[in-house]
């Protein structure tokens, strides 16, 4: 199959295989070189963009159920699966730390309750399963490995501790399988190198675990290990793991300016290959939805809840990144779809 951007000033190729993906281009104005055969069609897509890229807001889903708090997302098919927190009892911050170096606990726990929806494309939702147990009872950020979901849920509060479950999307039942000593707000399984990688909170440390598994699912940590993220401009909201050794992250962070406070959010994948991960491609996210969910008066980035990306084939066969959001304002929730593109590409111009 081949695929053909082009404009007045650059072309790109690109020839997809069974076992191969092969680029070759005159474009003066875009890196493709970043673009390998390691990559899937969300990868190869998102490498592609720039702050420059143009999103296209092209559906807003209603969702006909109380979602309460939004954190991940999936999608499987047709079928999406989101976590989320409902808050009973908010936390109570008593001390100030250094997020990075200093575990000291700075909340109190608060109460609430832990939940995973599984809804179709339209919003009707299918089933749920909740996952709490105590004091844990954040979700985070969530991916699917191809057999099962995982889903961090920690204790509403950094440097805490976080049960890690894995979850069958056909049944929803979920098993316990392995707890860390950590906000772990994001997991995601590296099916290539079989380890699995989290984010604490904020997404300023960045773990790597090996993990042995019996035949319950139940799973013991044979190492751990953590890196400094080498990226501050934004914290990590939900990651999902993306081509080979790669993960795929949104987030956002809140800046004070001489005008006001405003929300910056970005897309950052990181190459996990190594014990340091490190960032390879960032884009910012400059699309914003106001607490009526409105759409019109900008006050929050989508990027502060989860999201899901995949490449797609639109418009005469263009390679494109197809992005769903999904905001909530504590009461209700809108799945948001947006198609983006690059600069270049014909129906740009």
């Amino acid at each position: 199959m081949f695929y053909i951007l082009h404009n007045m000033r650059c072309f790109l190729k690109v020839v997809f295989s069974s076992s191969l993906l092969l680029i070759v281009s005159a474009c003066q104005n875009i890196d493709v070189s970043k673009v390998t055969a390691a990559d899937d069609n969300t990868t190869a897509a998102f490498k592609l963009l720039t702050k420059s890229s143009h999103w296209q807001l092209t559906d807003v889903i209603d969702i006909d159920f109380q979602a309460y708090h939004t954190q991940g997302m999936v999608k499987i098919g047709d079928i999406f699966y989101v976590s989320a927190v409902e808050k009973l009892l908010p936390t109570e911050t008593y001390a100030k730390t250094d997020a990075l170096w200093d575990f000291s606990l700075t909340r109190t726990t608060g109460k609430g309750r832990g939940w995973l929806f599984k809804f179709n494309s339209k919003g009707k939702l299918l089933d749920k399963v909740e996952l709490t147990n105590g004091d844990a009872f954040h979700p985070g950020g969530i991916d699917f490995d191809g057999k099962y979901i995982w889903v961090s849920v920690a204790e509403y509060r950094p440097n805490s501790a976080s049960d890690i479950y894995r979850v069958d999307p056909k049944t929803m039942a979920a098993t316990l399988s392995f707890r860390v000593n950590d906000h772990i707000g994001n997991i995601i399984h590296n099916t290539d190198r079989n380890v699995f990688v989290g984010t604490s909170w904020g997404g300023r440390r960045i773990y790597q675990w090996q993990i042995n598994f019996d035949e319950s699912g139940s799973g013991k940590v044979t190492s751990e290990n953590w890196s400094a993220n080498t990226s501050h401009y934004i914290d990590y909201q939900d990651c999902q793991y993306n081509g080979i050794n790669y993960m795929l992250c949104s987030g956002l962070q809140k800046y004070n300016t001489p005008t006001g406070t405003i929300a910056l959010g970005g897309l950052e994948l990181i190459d996990i290959s190594n014990k340091q991960p490190l960032t390879h491609h960032v884009v910012p996210v400059a699309q914003y939805w106001d607490k009526q969910l409105s759409l019109n008066n900008a006050e929050m980035t989508v990027a502060a809840n989860p999201f899901w990306a995949e490449g797609t084939k639109e418009n005469q066969d263009l390679n494109i990144l197809r992005v769903y959001y999904m905001p909530d304002n504590g009461a209700t929730s809108k799945l948001l779809v947006y198609d983006v593109t690059s600069p270049f590409l014909p129906h740009n111009n």
